[in-house]
């Protein structure tokens, strides 16, 4: 083992400066004694340090947060926190303002920002307000971005990883890029081999596509009142099925669905959400409230946006209780269609003692790319390419794998 010499120590009198700010007297006489006690006070210090980080609020310990930012005017920020971890947060009365296009850091004109609000107990929502007026030129800030934002990174913990945050702010409403040449878009057209396979009598439901709210709701209404009409028919009960508070884990995908967002915002890109009706106003059940679990893909509104969108469904999962079902050849009625669980075994994704789930997408469209421009073409404010149909398709095709889907579901609240 290499001896213990000057270098050595001064390079652990530079740590134990700059962890605690205290300034070493430098003496020119060696004094082993001294040396002894600075390493041991180092080593305590490191450790203490180690396990005060560890102990504080940190992603990398599965504790979880949302952040949420409003520009107020005046160089005055309010930042919506929701604690959803165990543990207490309490940020540091610092941060750093990034510009997404460029991932630097804009130079503030002073240090000089005041935080009002930082600490926020388990489990609770709340409001901290950042004052930058002093910090920086706001003239500036205030200027529309086109296809671009700036965010900030918080920390808790001198900005260690896992241990900051990106939170979005936008100083003023940005310049939306006008798309010269984007991809045509065909008029929402009826899945003709999809509803060869409904019900004959619903068919007709299935062929037509209303734009007016009012007319959408009228359609609904007397589609549901058809299927009990016909369900009424048939010798055997129709299992429903339940909106349960099985879900499926969005982060930290082990994909990217889109090269041109951040690793850690991924997640931000899909949606998982209870819904009574598809994405043309059609109930996914036979009877009013009855609903399907939809995993959705998150298109940009303008060039350049990854941080949401507008909503387009791209799976669909359908949850039974196992009590409900007597029998495989006990009747399901899902999207038009009738069918015996003995048939849905083949879309079954999980199943325990008190809940068995069905991923059904292929009864309600049989064509992703038809489907997916069918439902975007029903907004006039959607920015869609060949990047964007890449993302919505590597998100399909992540969701549809079966080795995924198995270790993804999860009670979001305990199971009574």
């Amino acid at each position: 083992m290499d001896s213990f010499n000057k270098t050595n120590l001064q390079n652990i009198k530079d740590i134990f400066e700059e962890k605690t700010g205290v300034a070493l007297e430098t003496r020119r006489r060696r004094q082993p004694i001294r040396a002894a006690m600075l390493v041991a006070a180092v080593l305590v210090c490191s450790l203490t340090m180690t396990a005060f980080a560890v102990s504080l609020f940190s992603s990398l310990s599965g504790d979880d947060l949302s952040l949420s930012a409003t520009y107020e005017g005046n160089g005055i920020v309010t930042i919506q926190v929701a604690n959803k971890s165990d543990k207490d947060l309490s940020f540091q009365r610092q941060l750093k303002l990034m510009r997404w296009s460029t991932g630097k850091e804009v130079e503030p004109v002073s240090d000089t920002i005041v935080f009002d609000g930082t600490e926020f107990e388990a489990h609770t929502n709340g409001v901290m307000t950042v004052d930058l007026s002093k910090a920086y030129d706001m003239d500036f800030l205030e200027q529309p971005l086109a296809d671009d934002n700036y965010y900030f990174v918080l920390t808790n913990n001198n900005f260690m990883f896992g241990q900051d945050w990106m939170c979005f702010v936008t100083f003023a409403e940005p310049i939306k890029t006008v798309v010269d040449d984007p991809i045509p878009v065909t008029p929402v057209e009826a899945d003709k081999e999809l509803v060869a396979q409904i019900m004959e009598e619903l068919q007709p439901y299935f062929e037509n596509y209303y734009t007016d709210i009012a007319d959408r709701r009228n359609h609904a209404d007397n589609y549901l009142v058809k299927c009990q009409e016909l369900l009424a028919t048939l010798d055997r009960d129709i299992v429903a099925s339940e909106a349960s508070s099985l879900a499926i884990d969005g982060l930290n995908p082990d994909v990217v669905f889109d090269k041109t967002a951040p690793l850690e915002t991924q997640h931000w890109l899909t949606g998982l959400h209870e819904h009574t009706l598809d994405g043309y106003g059609i109930p996914v059940g036979s009877a009013e409230g009855e609903s399907a679990l939809v995993l959705s893909a998150y298109v940009p509104q303008h060039k350049g946006e990854v941080d949401g969108g507008a909503e387009v469904p791209l799976l669909y999962f359908f949850t039974y209780s196992v009590d409900d079902i007597q029998s495989p050849e006990d009747y399901a009625f899902i999207h038009g269609q009738i069918i015996t669980f003995e048939q849905l075994e083949q879309y079954k994704v999980y199943e325990d003692d008190q809940y068995v789930c069905y991923e059904v997408t292929d009864l309600f469209y049989t064509n992703l790319r038809q489907h997916v421009e069918s439902i975007i073409s029903q907004r006039s404010d959607i920015y869609f390419d060949e990047q964007v149909w890449e993302r919505v398709e590597n998100i399909y095709t992540y969701y549809k794998d079966r080795d995924v889907l198995a270790s993804r579901f999860y009670y979001n609240v305990p199971v009574e």
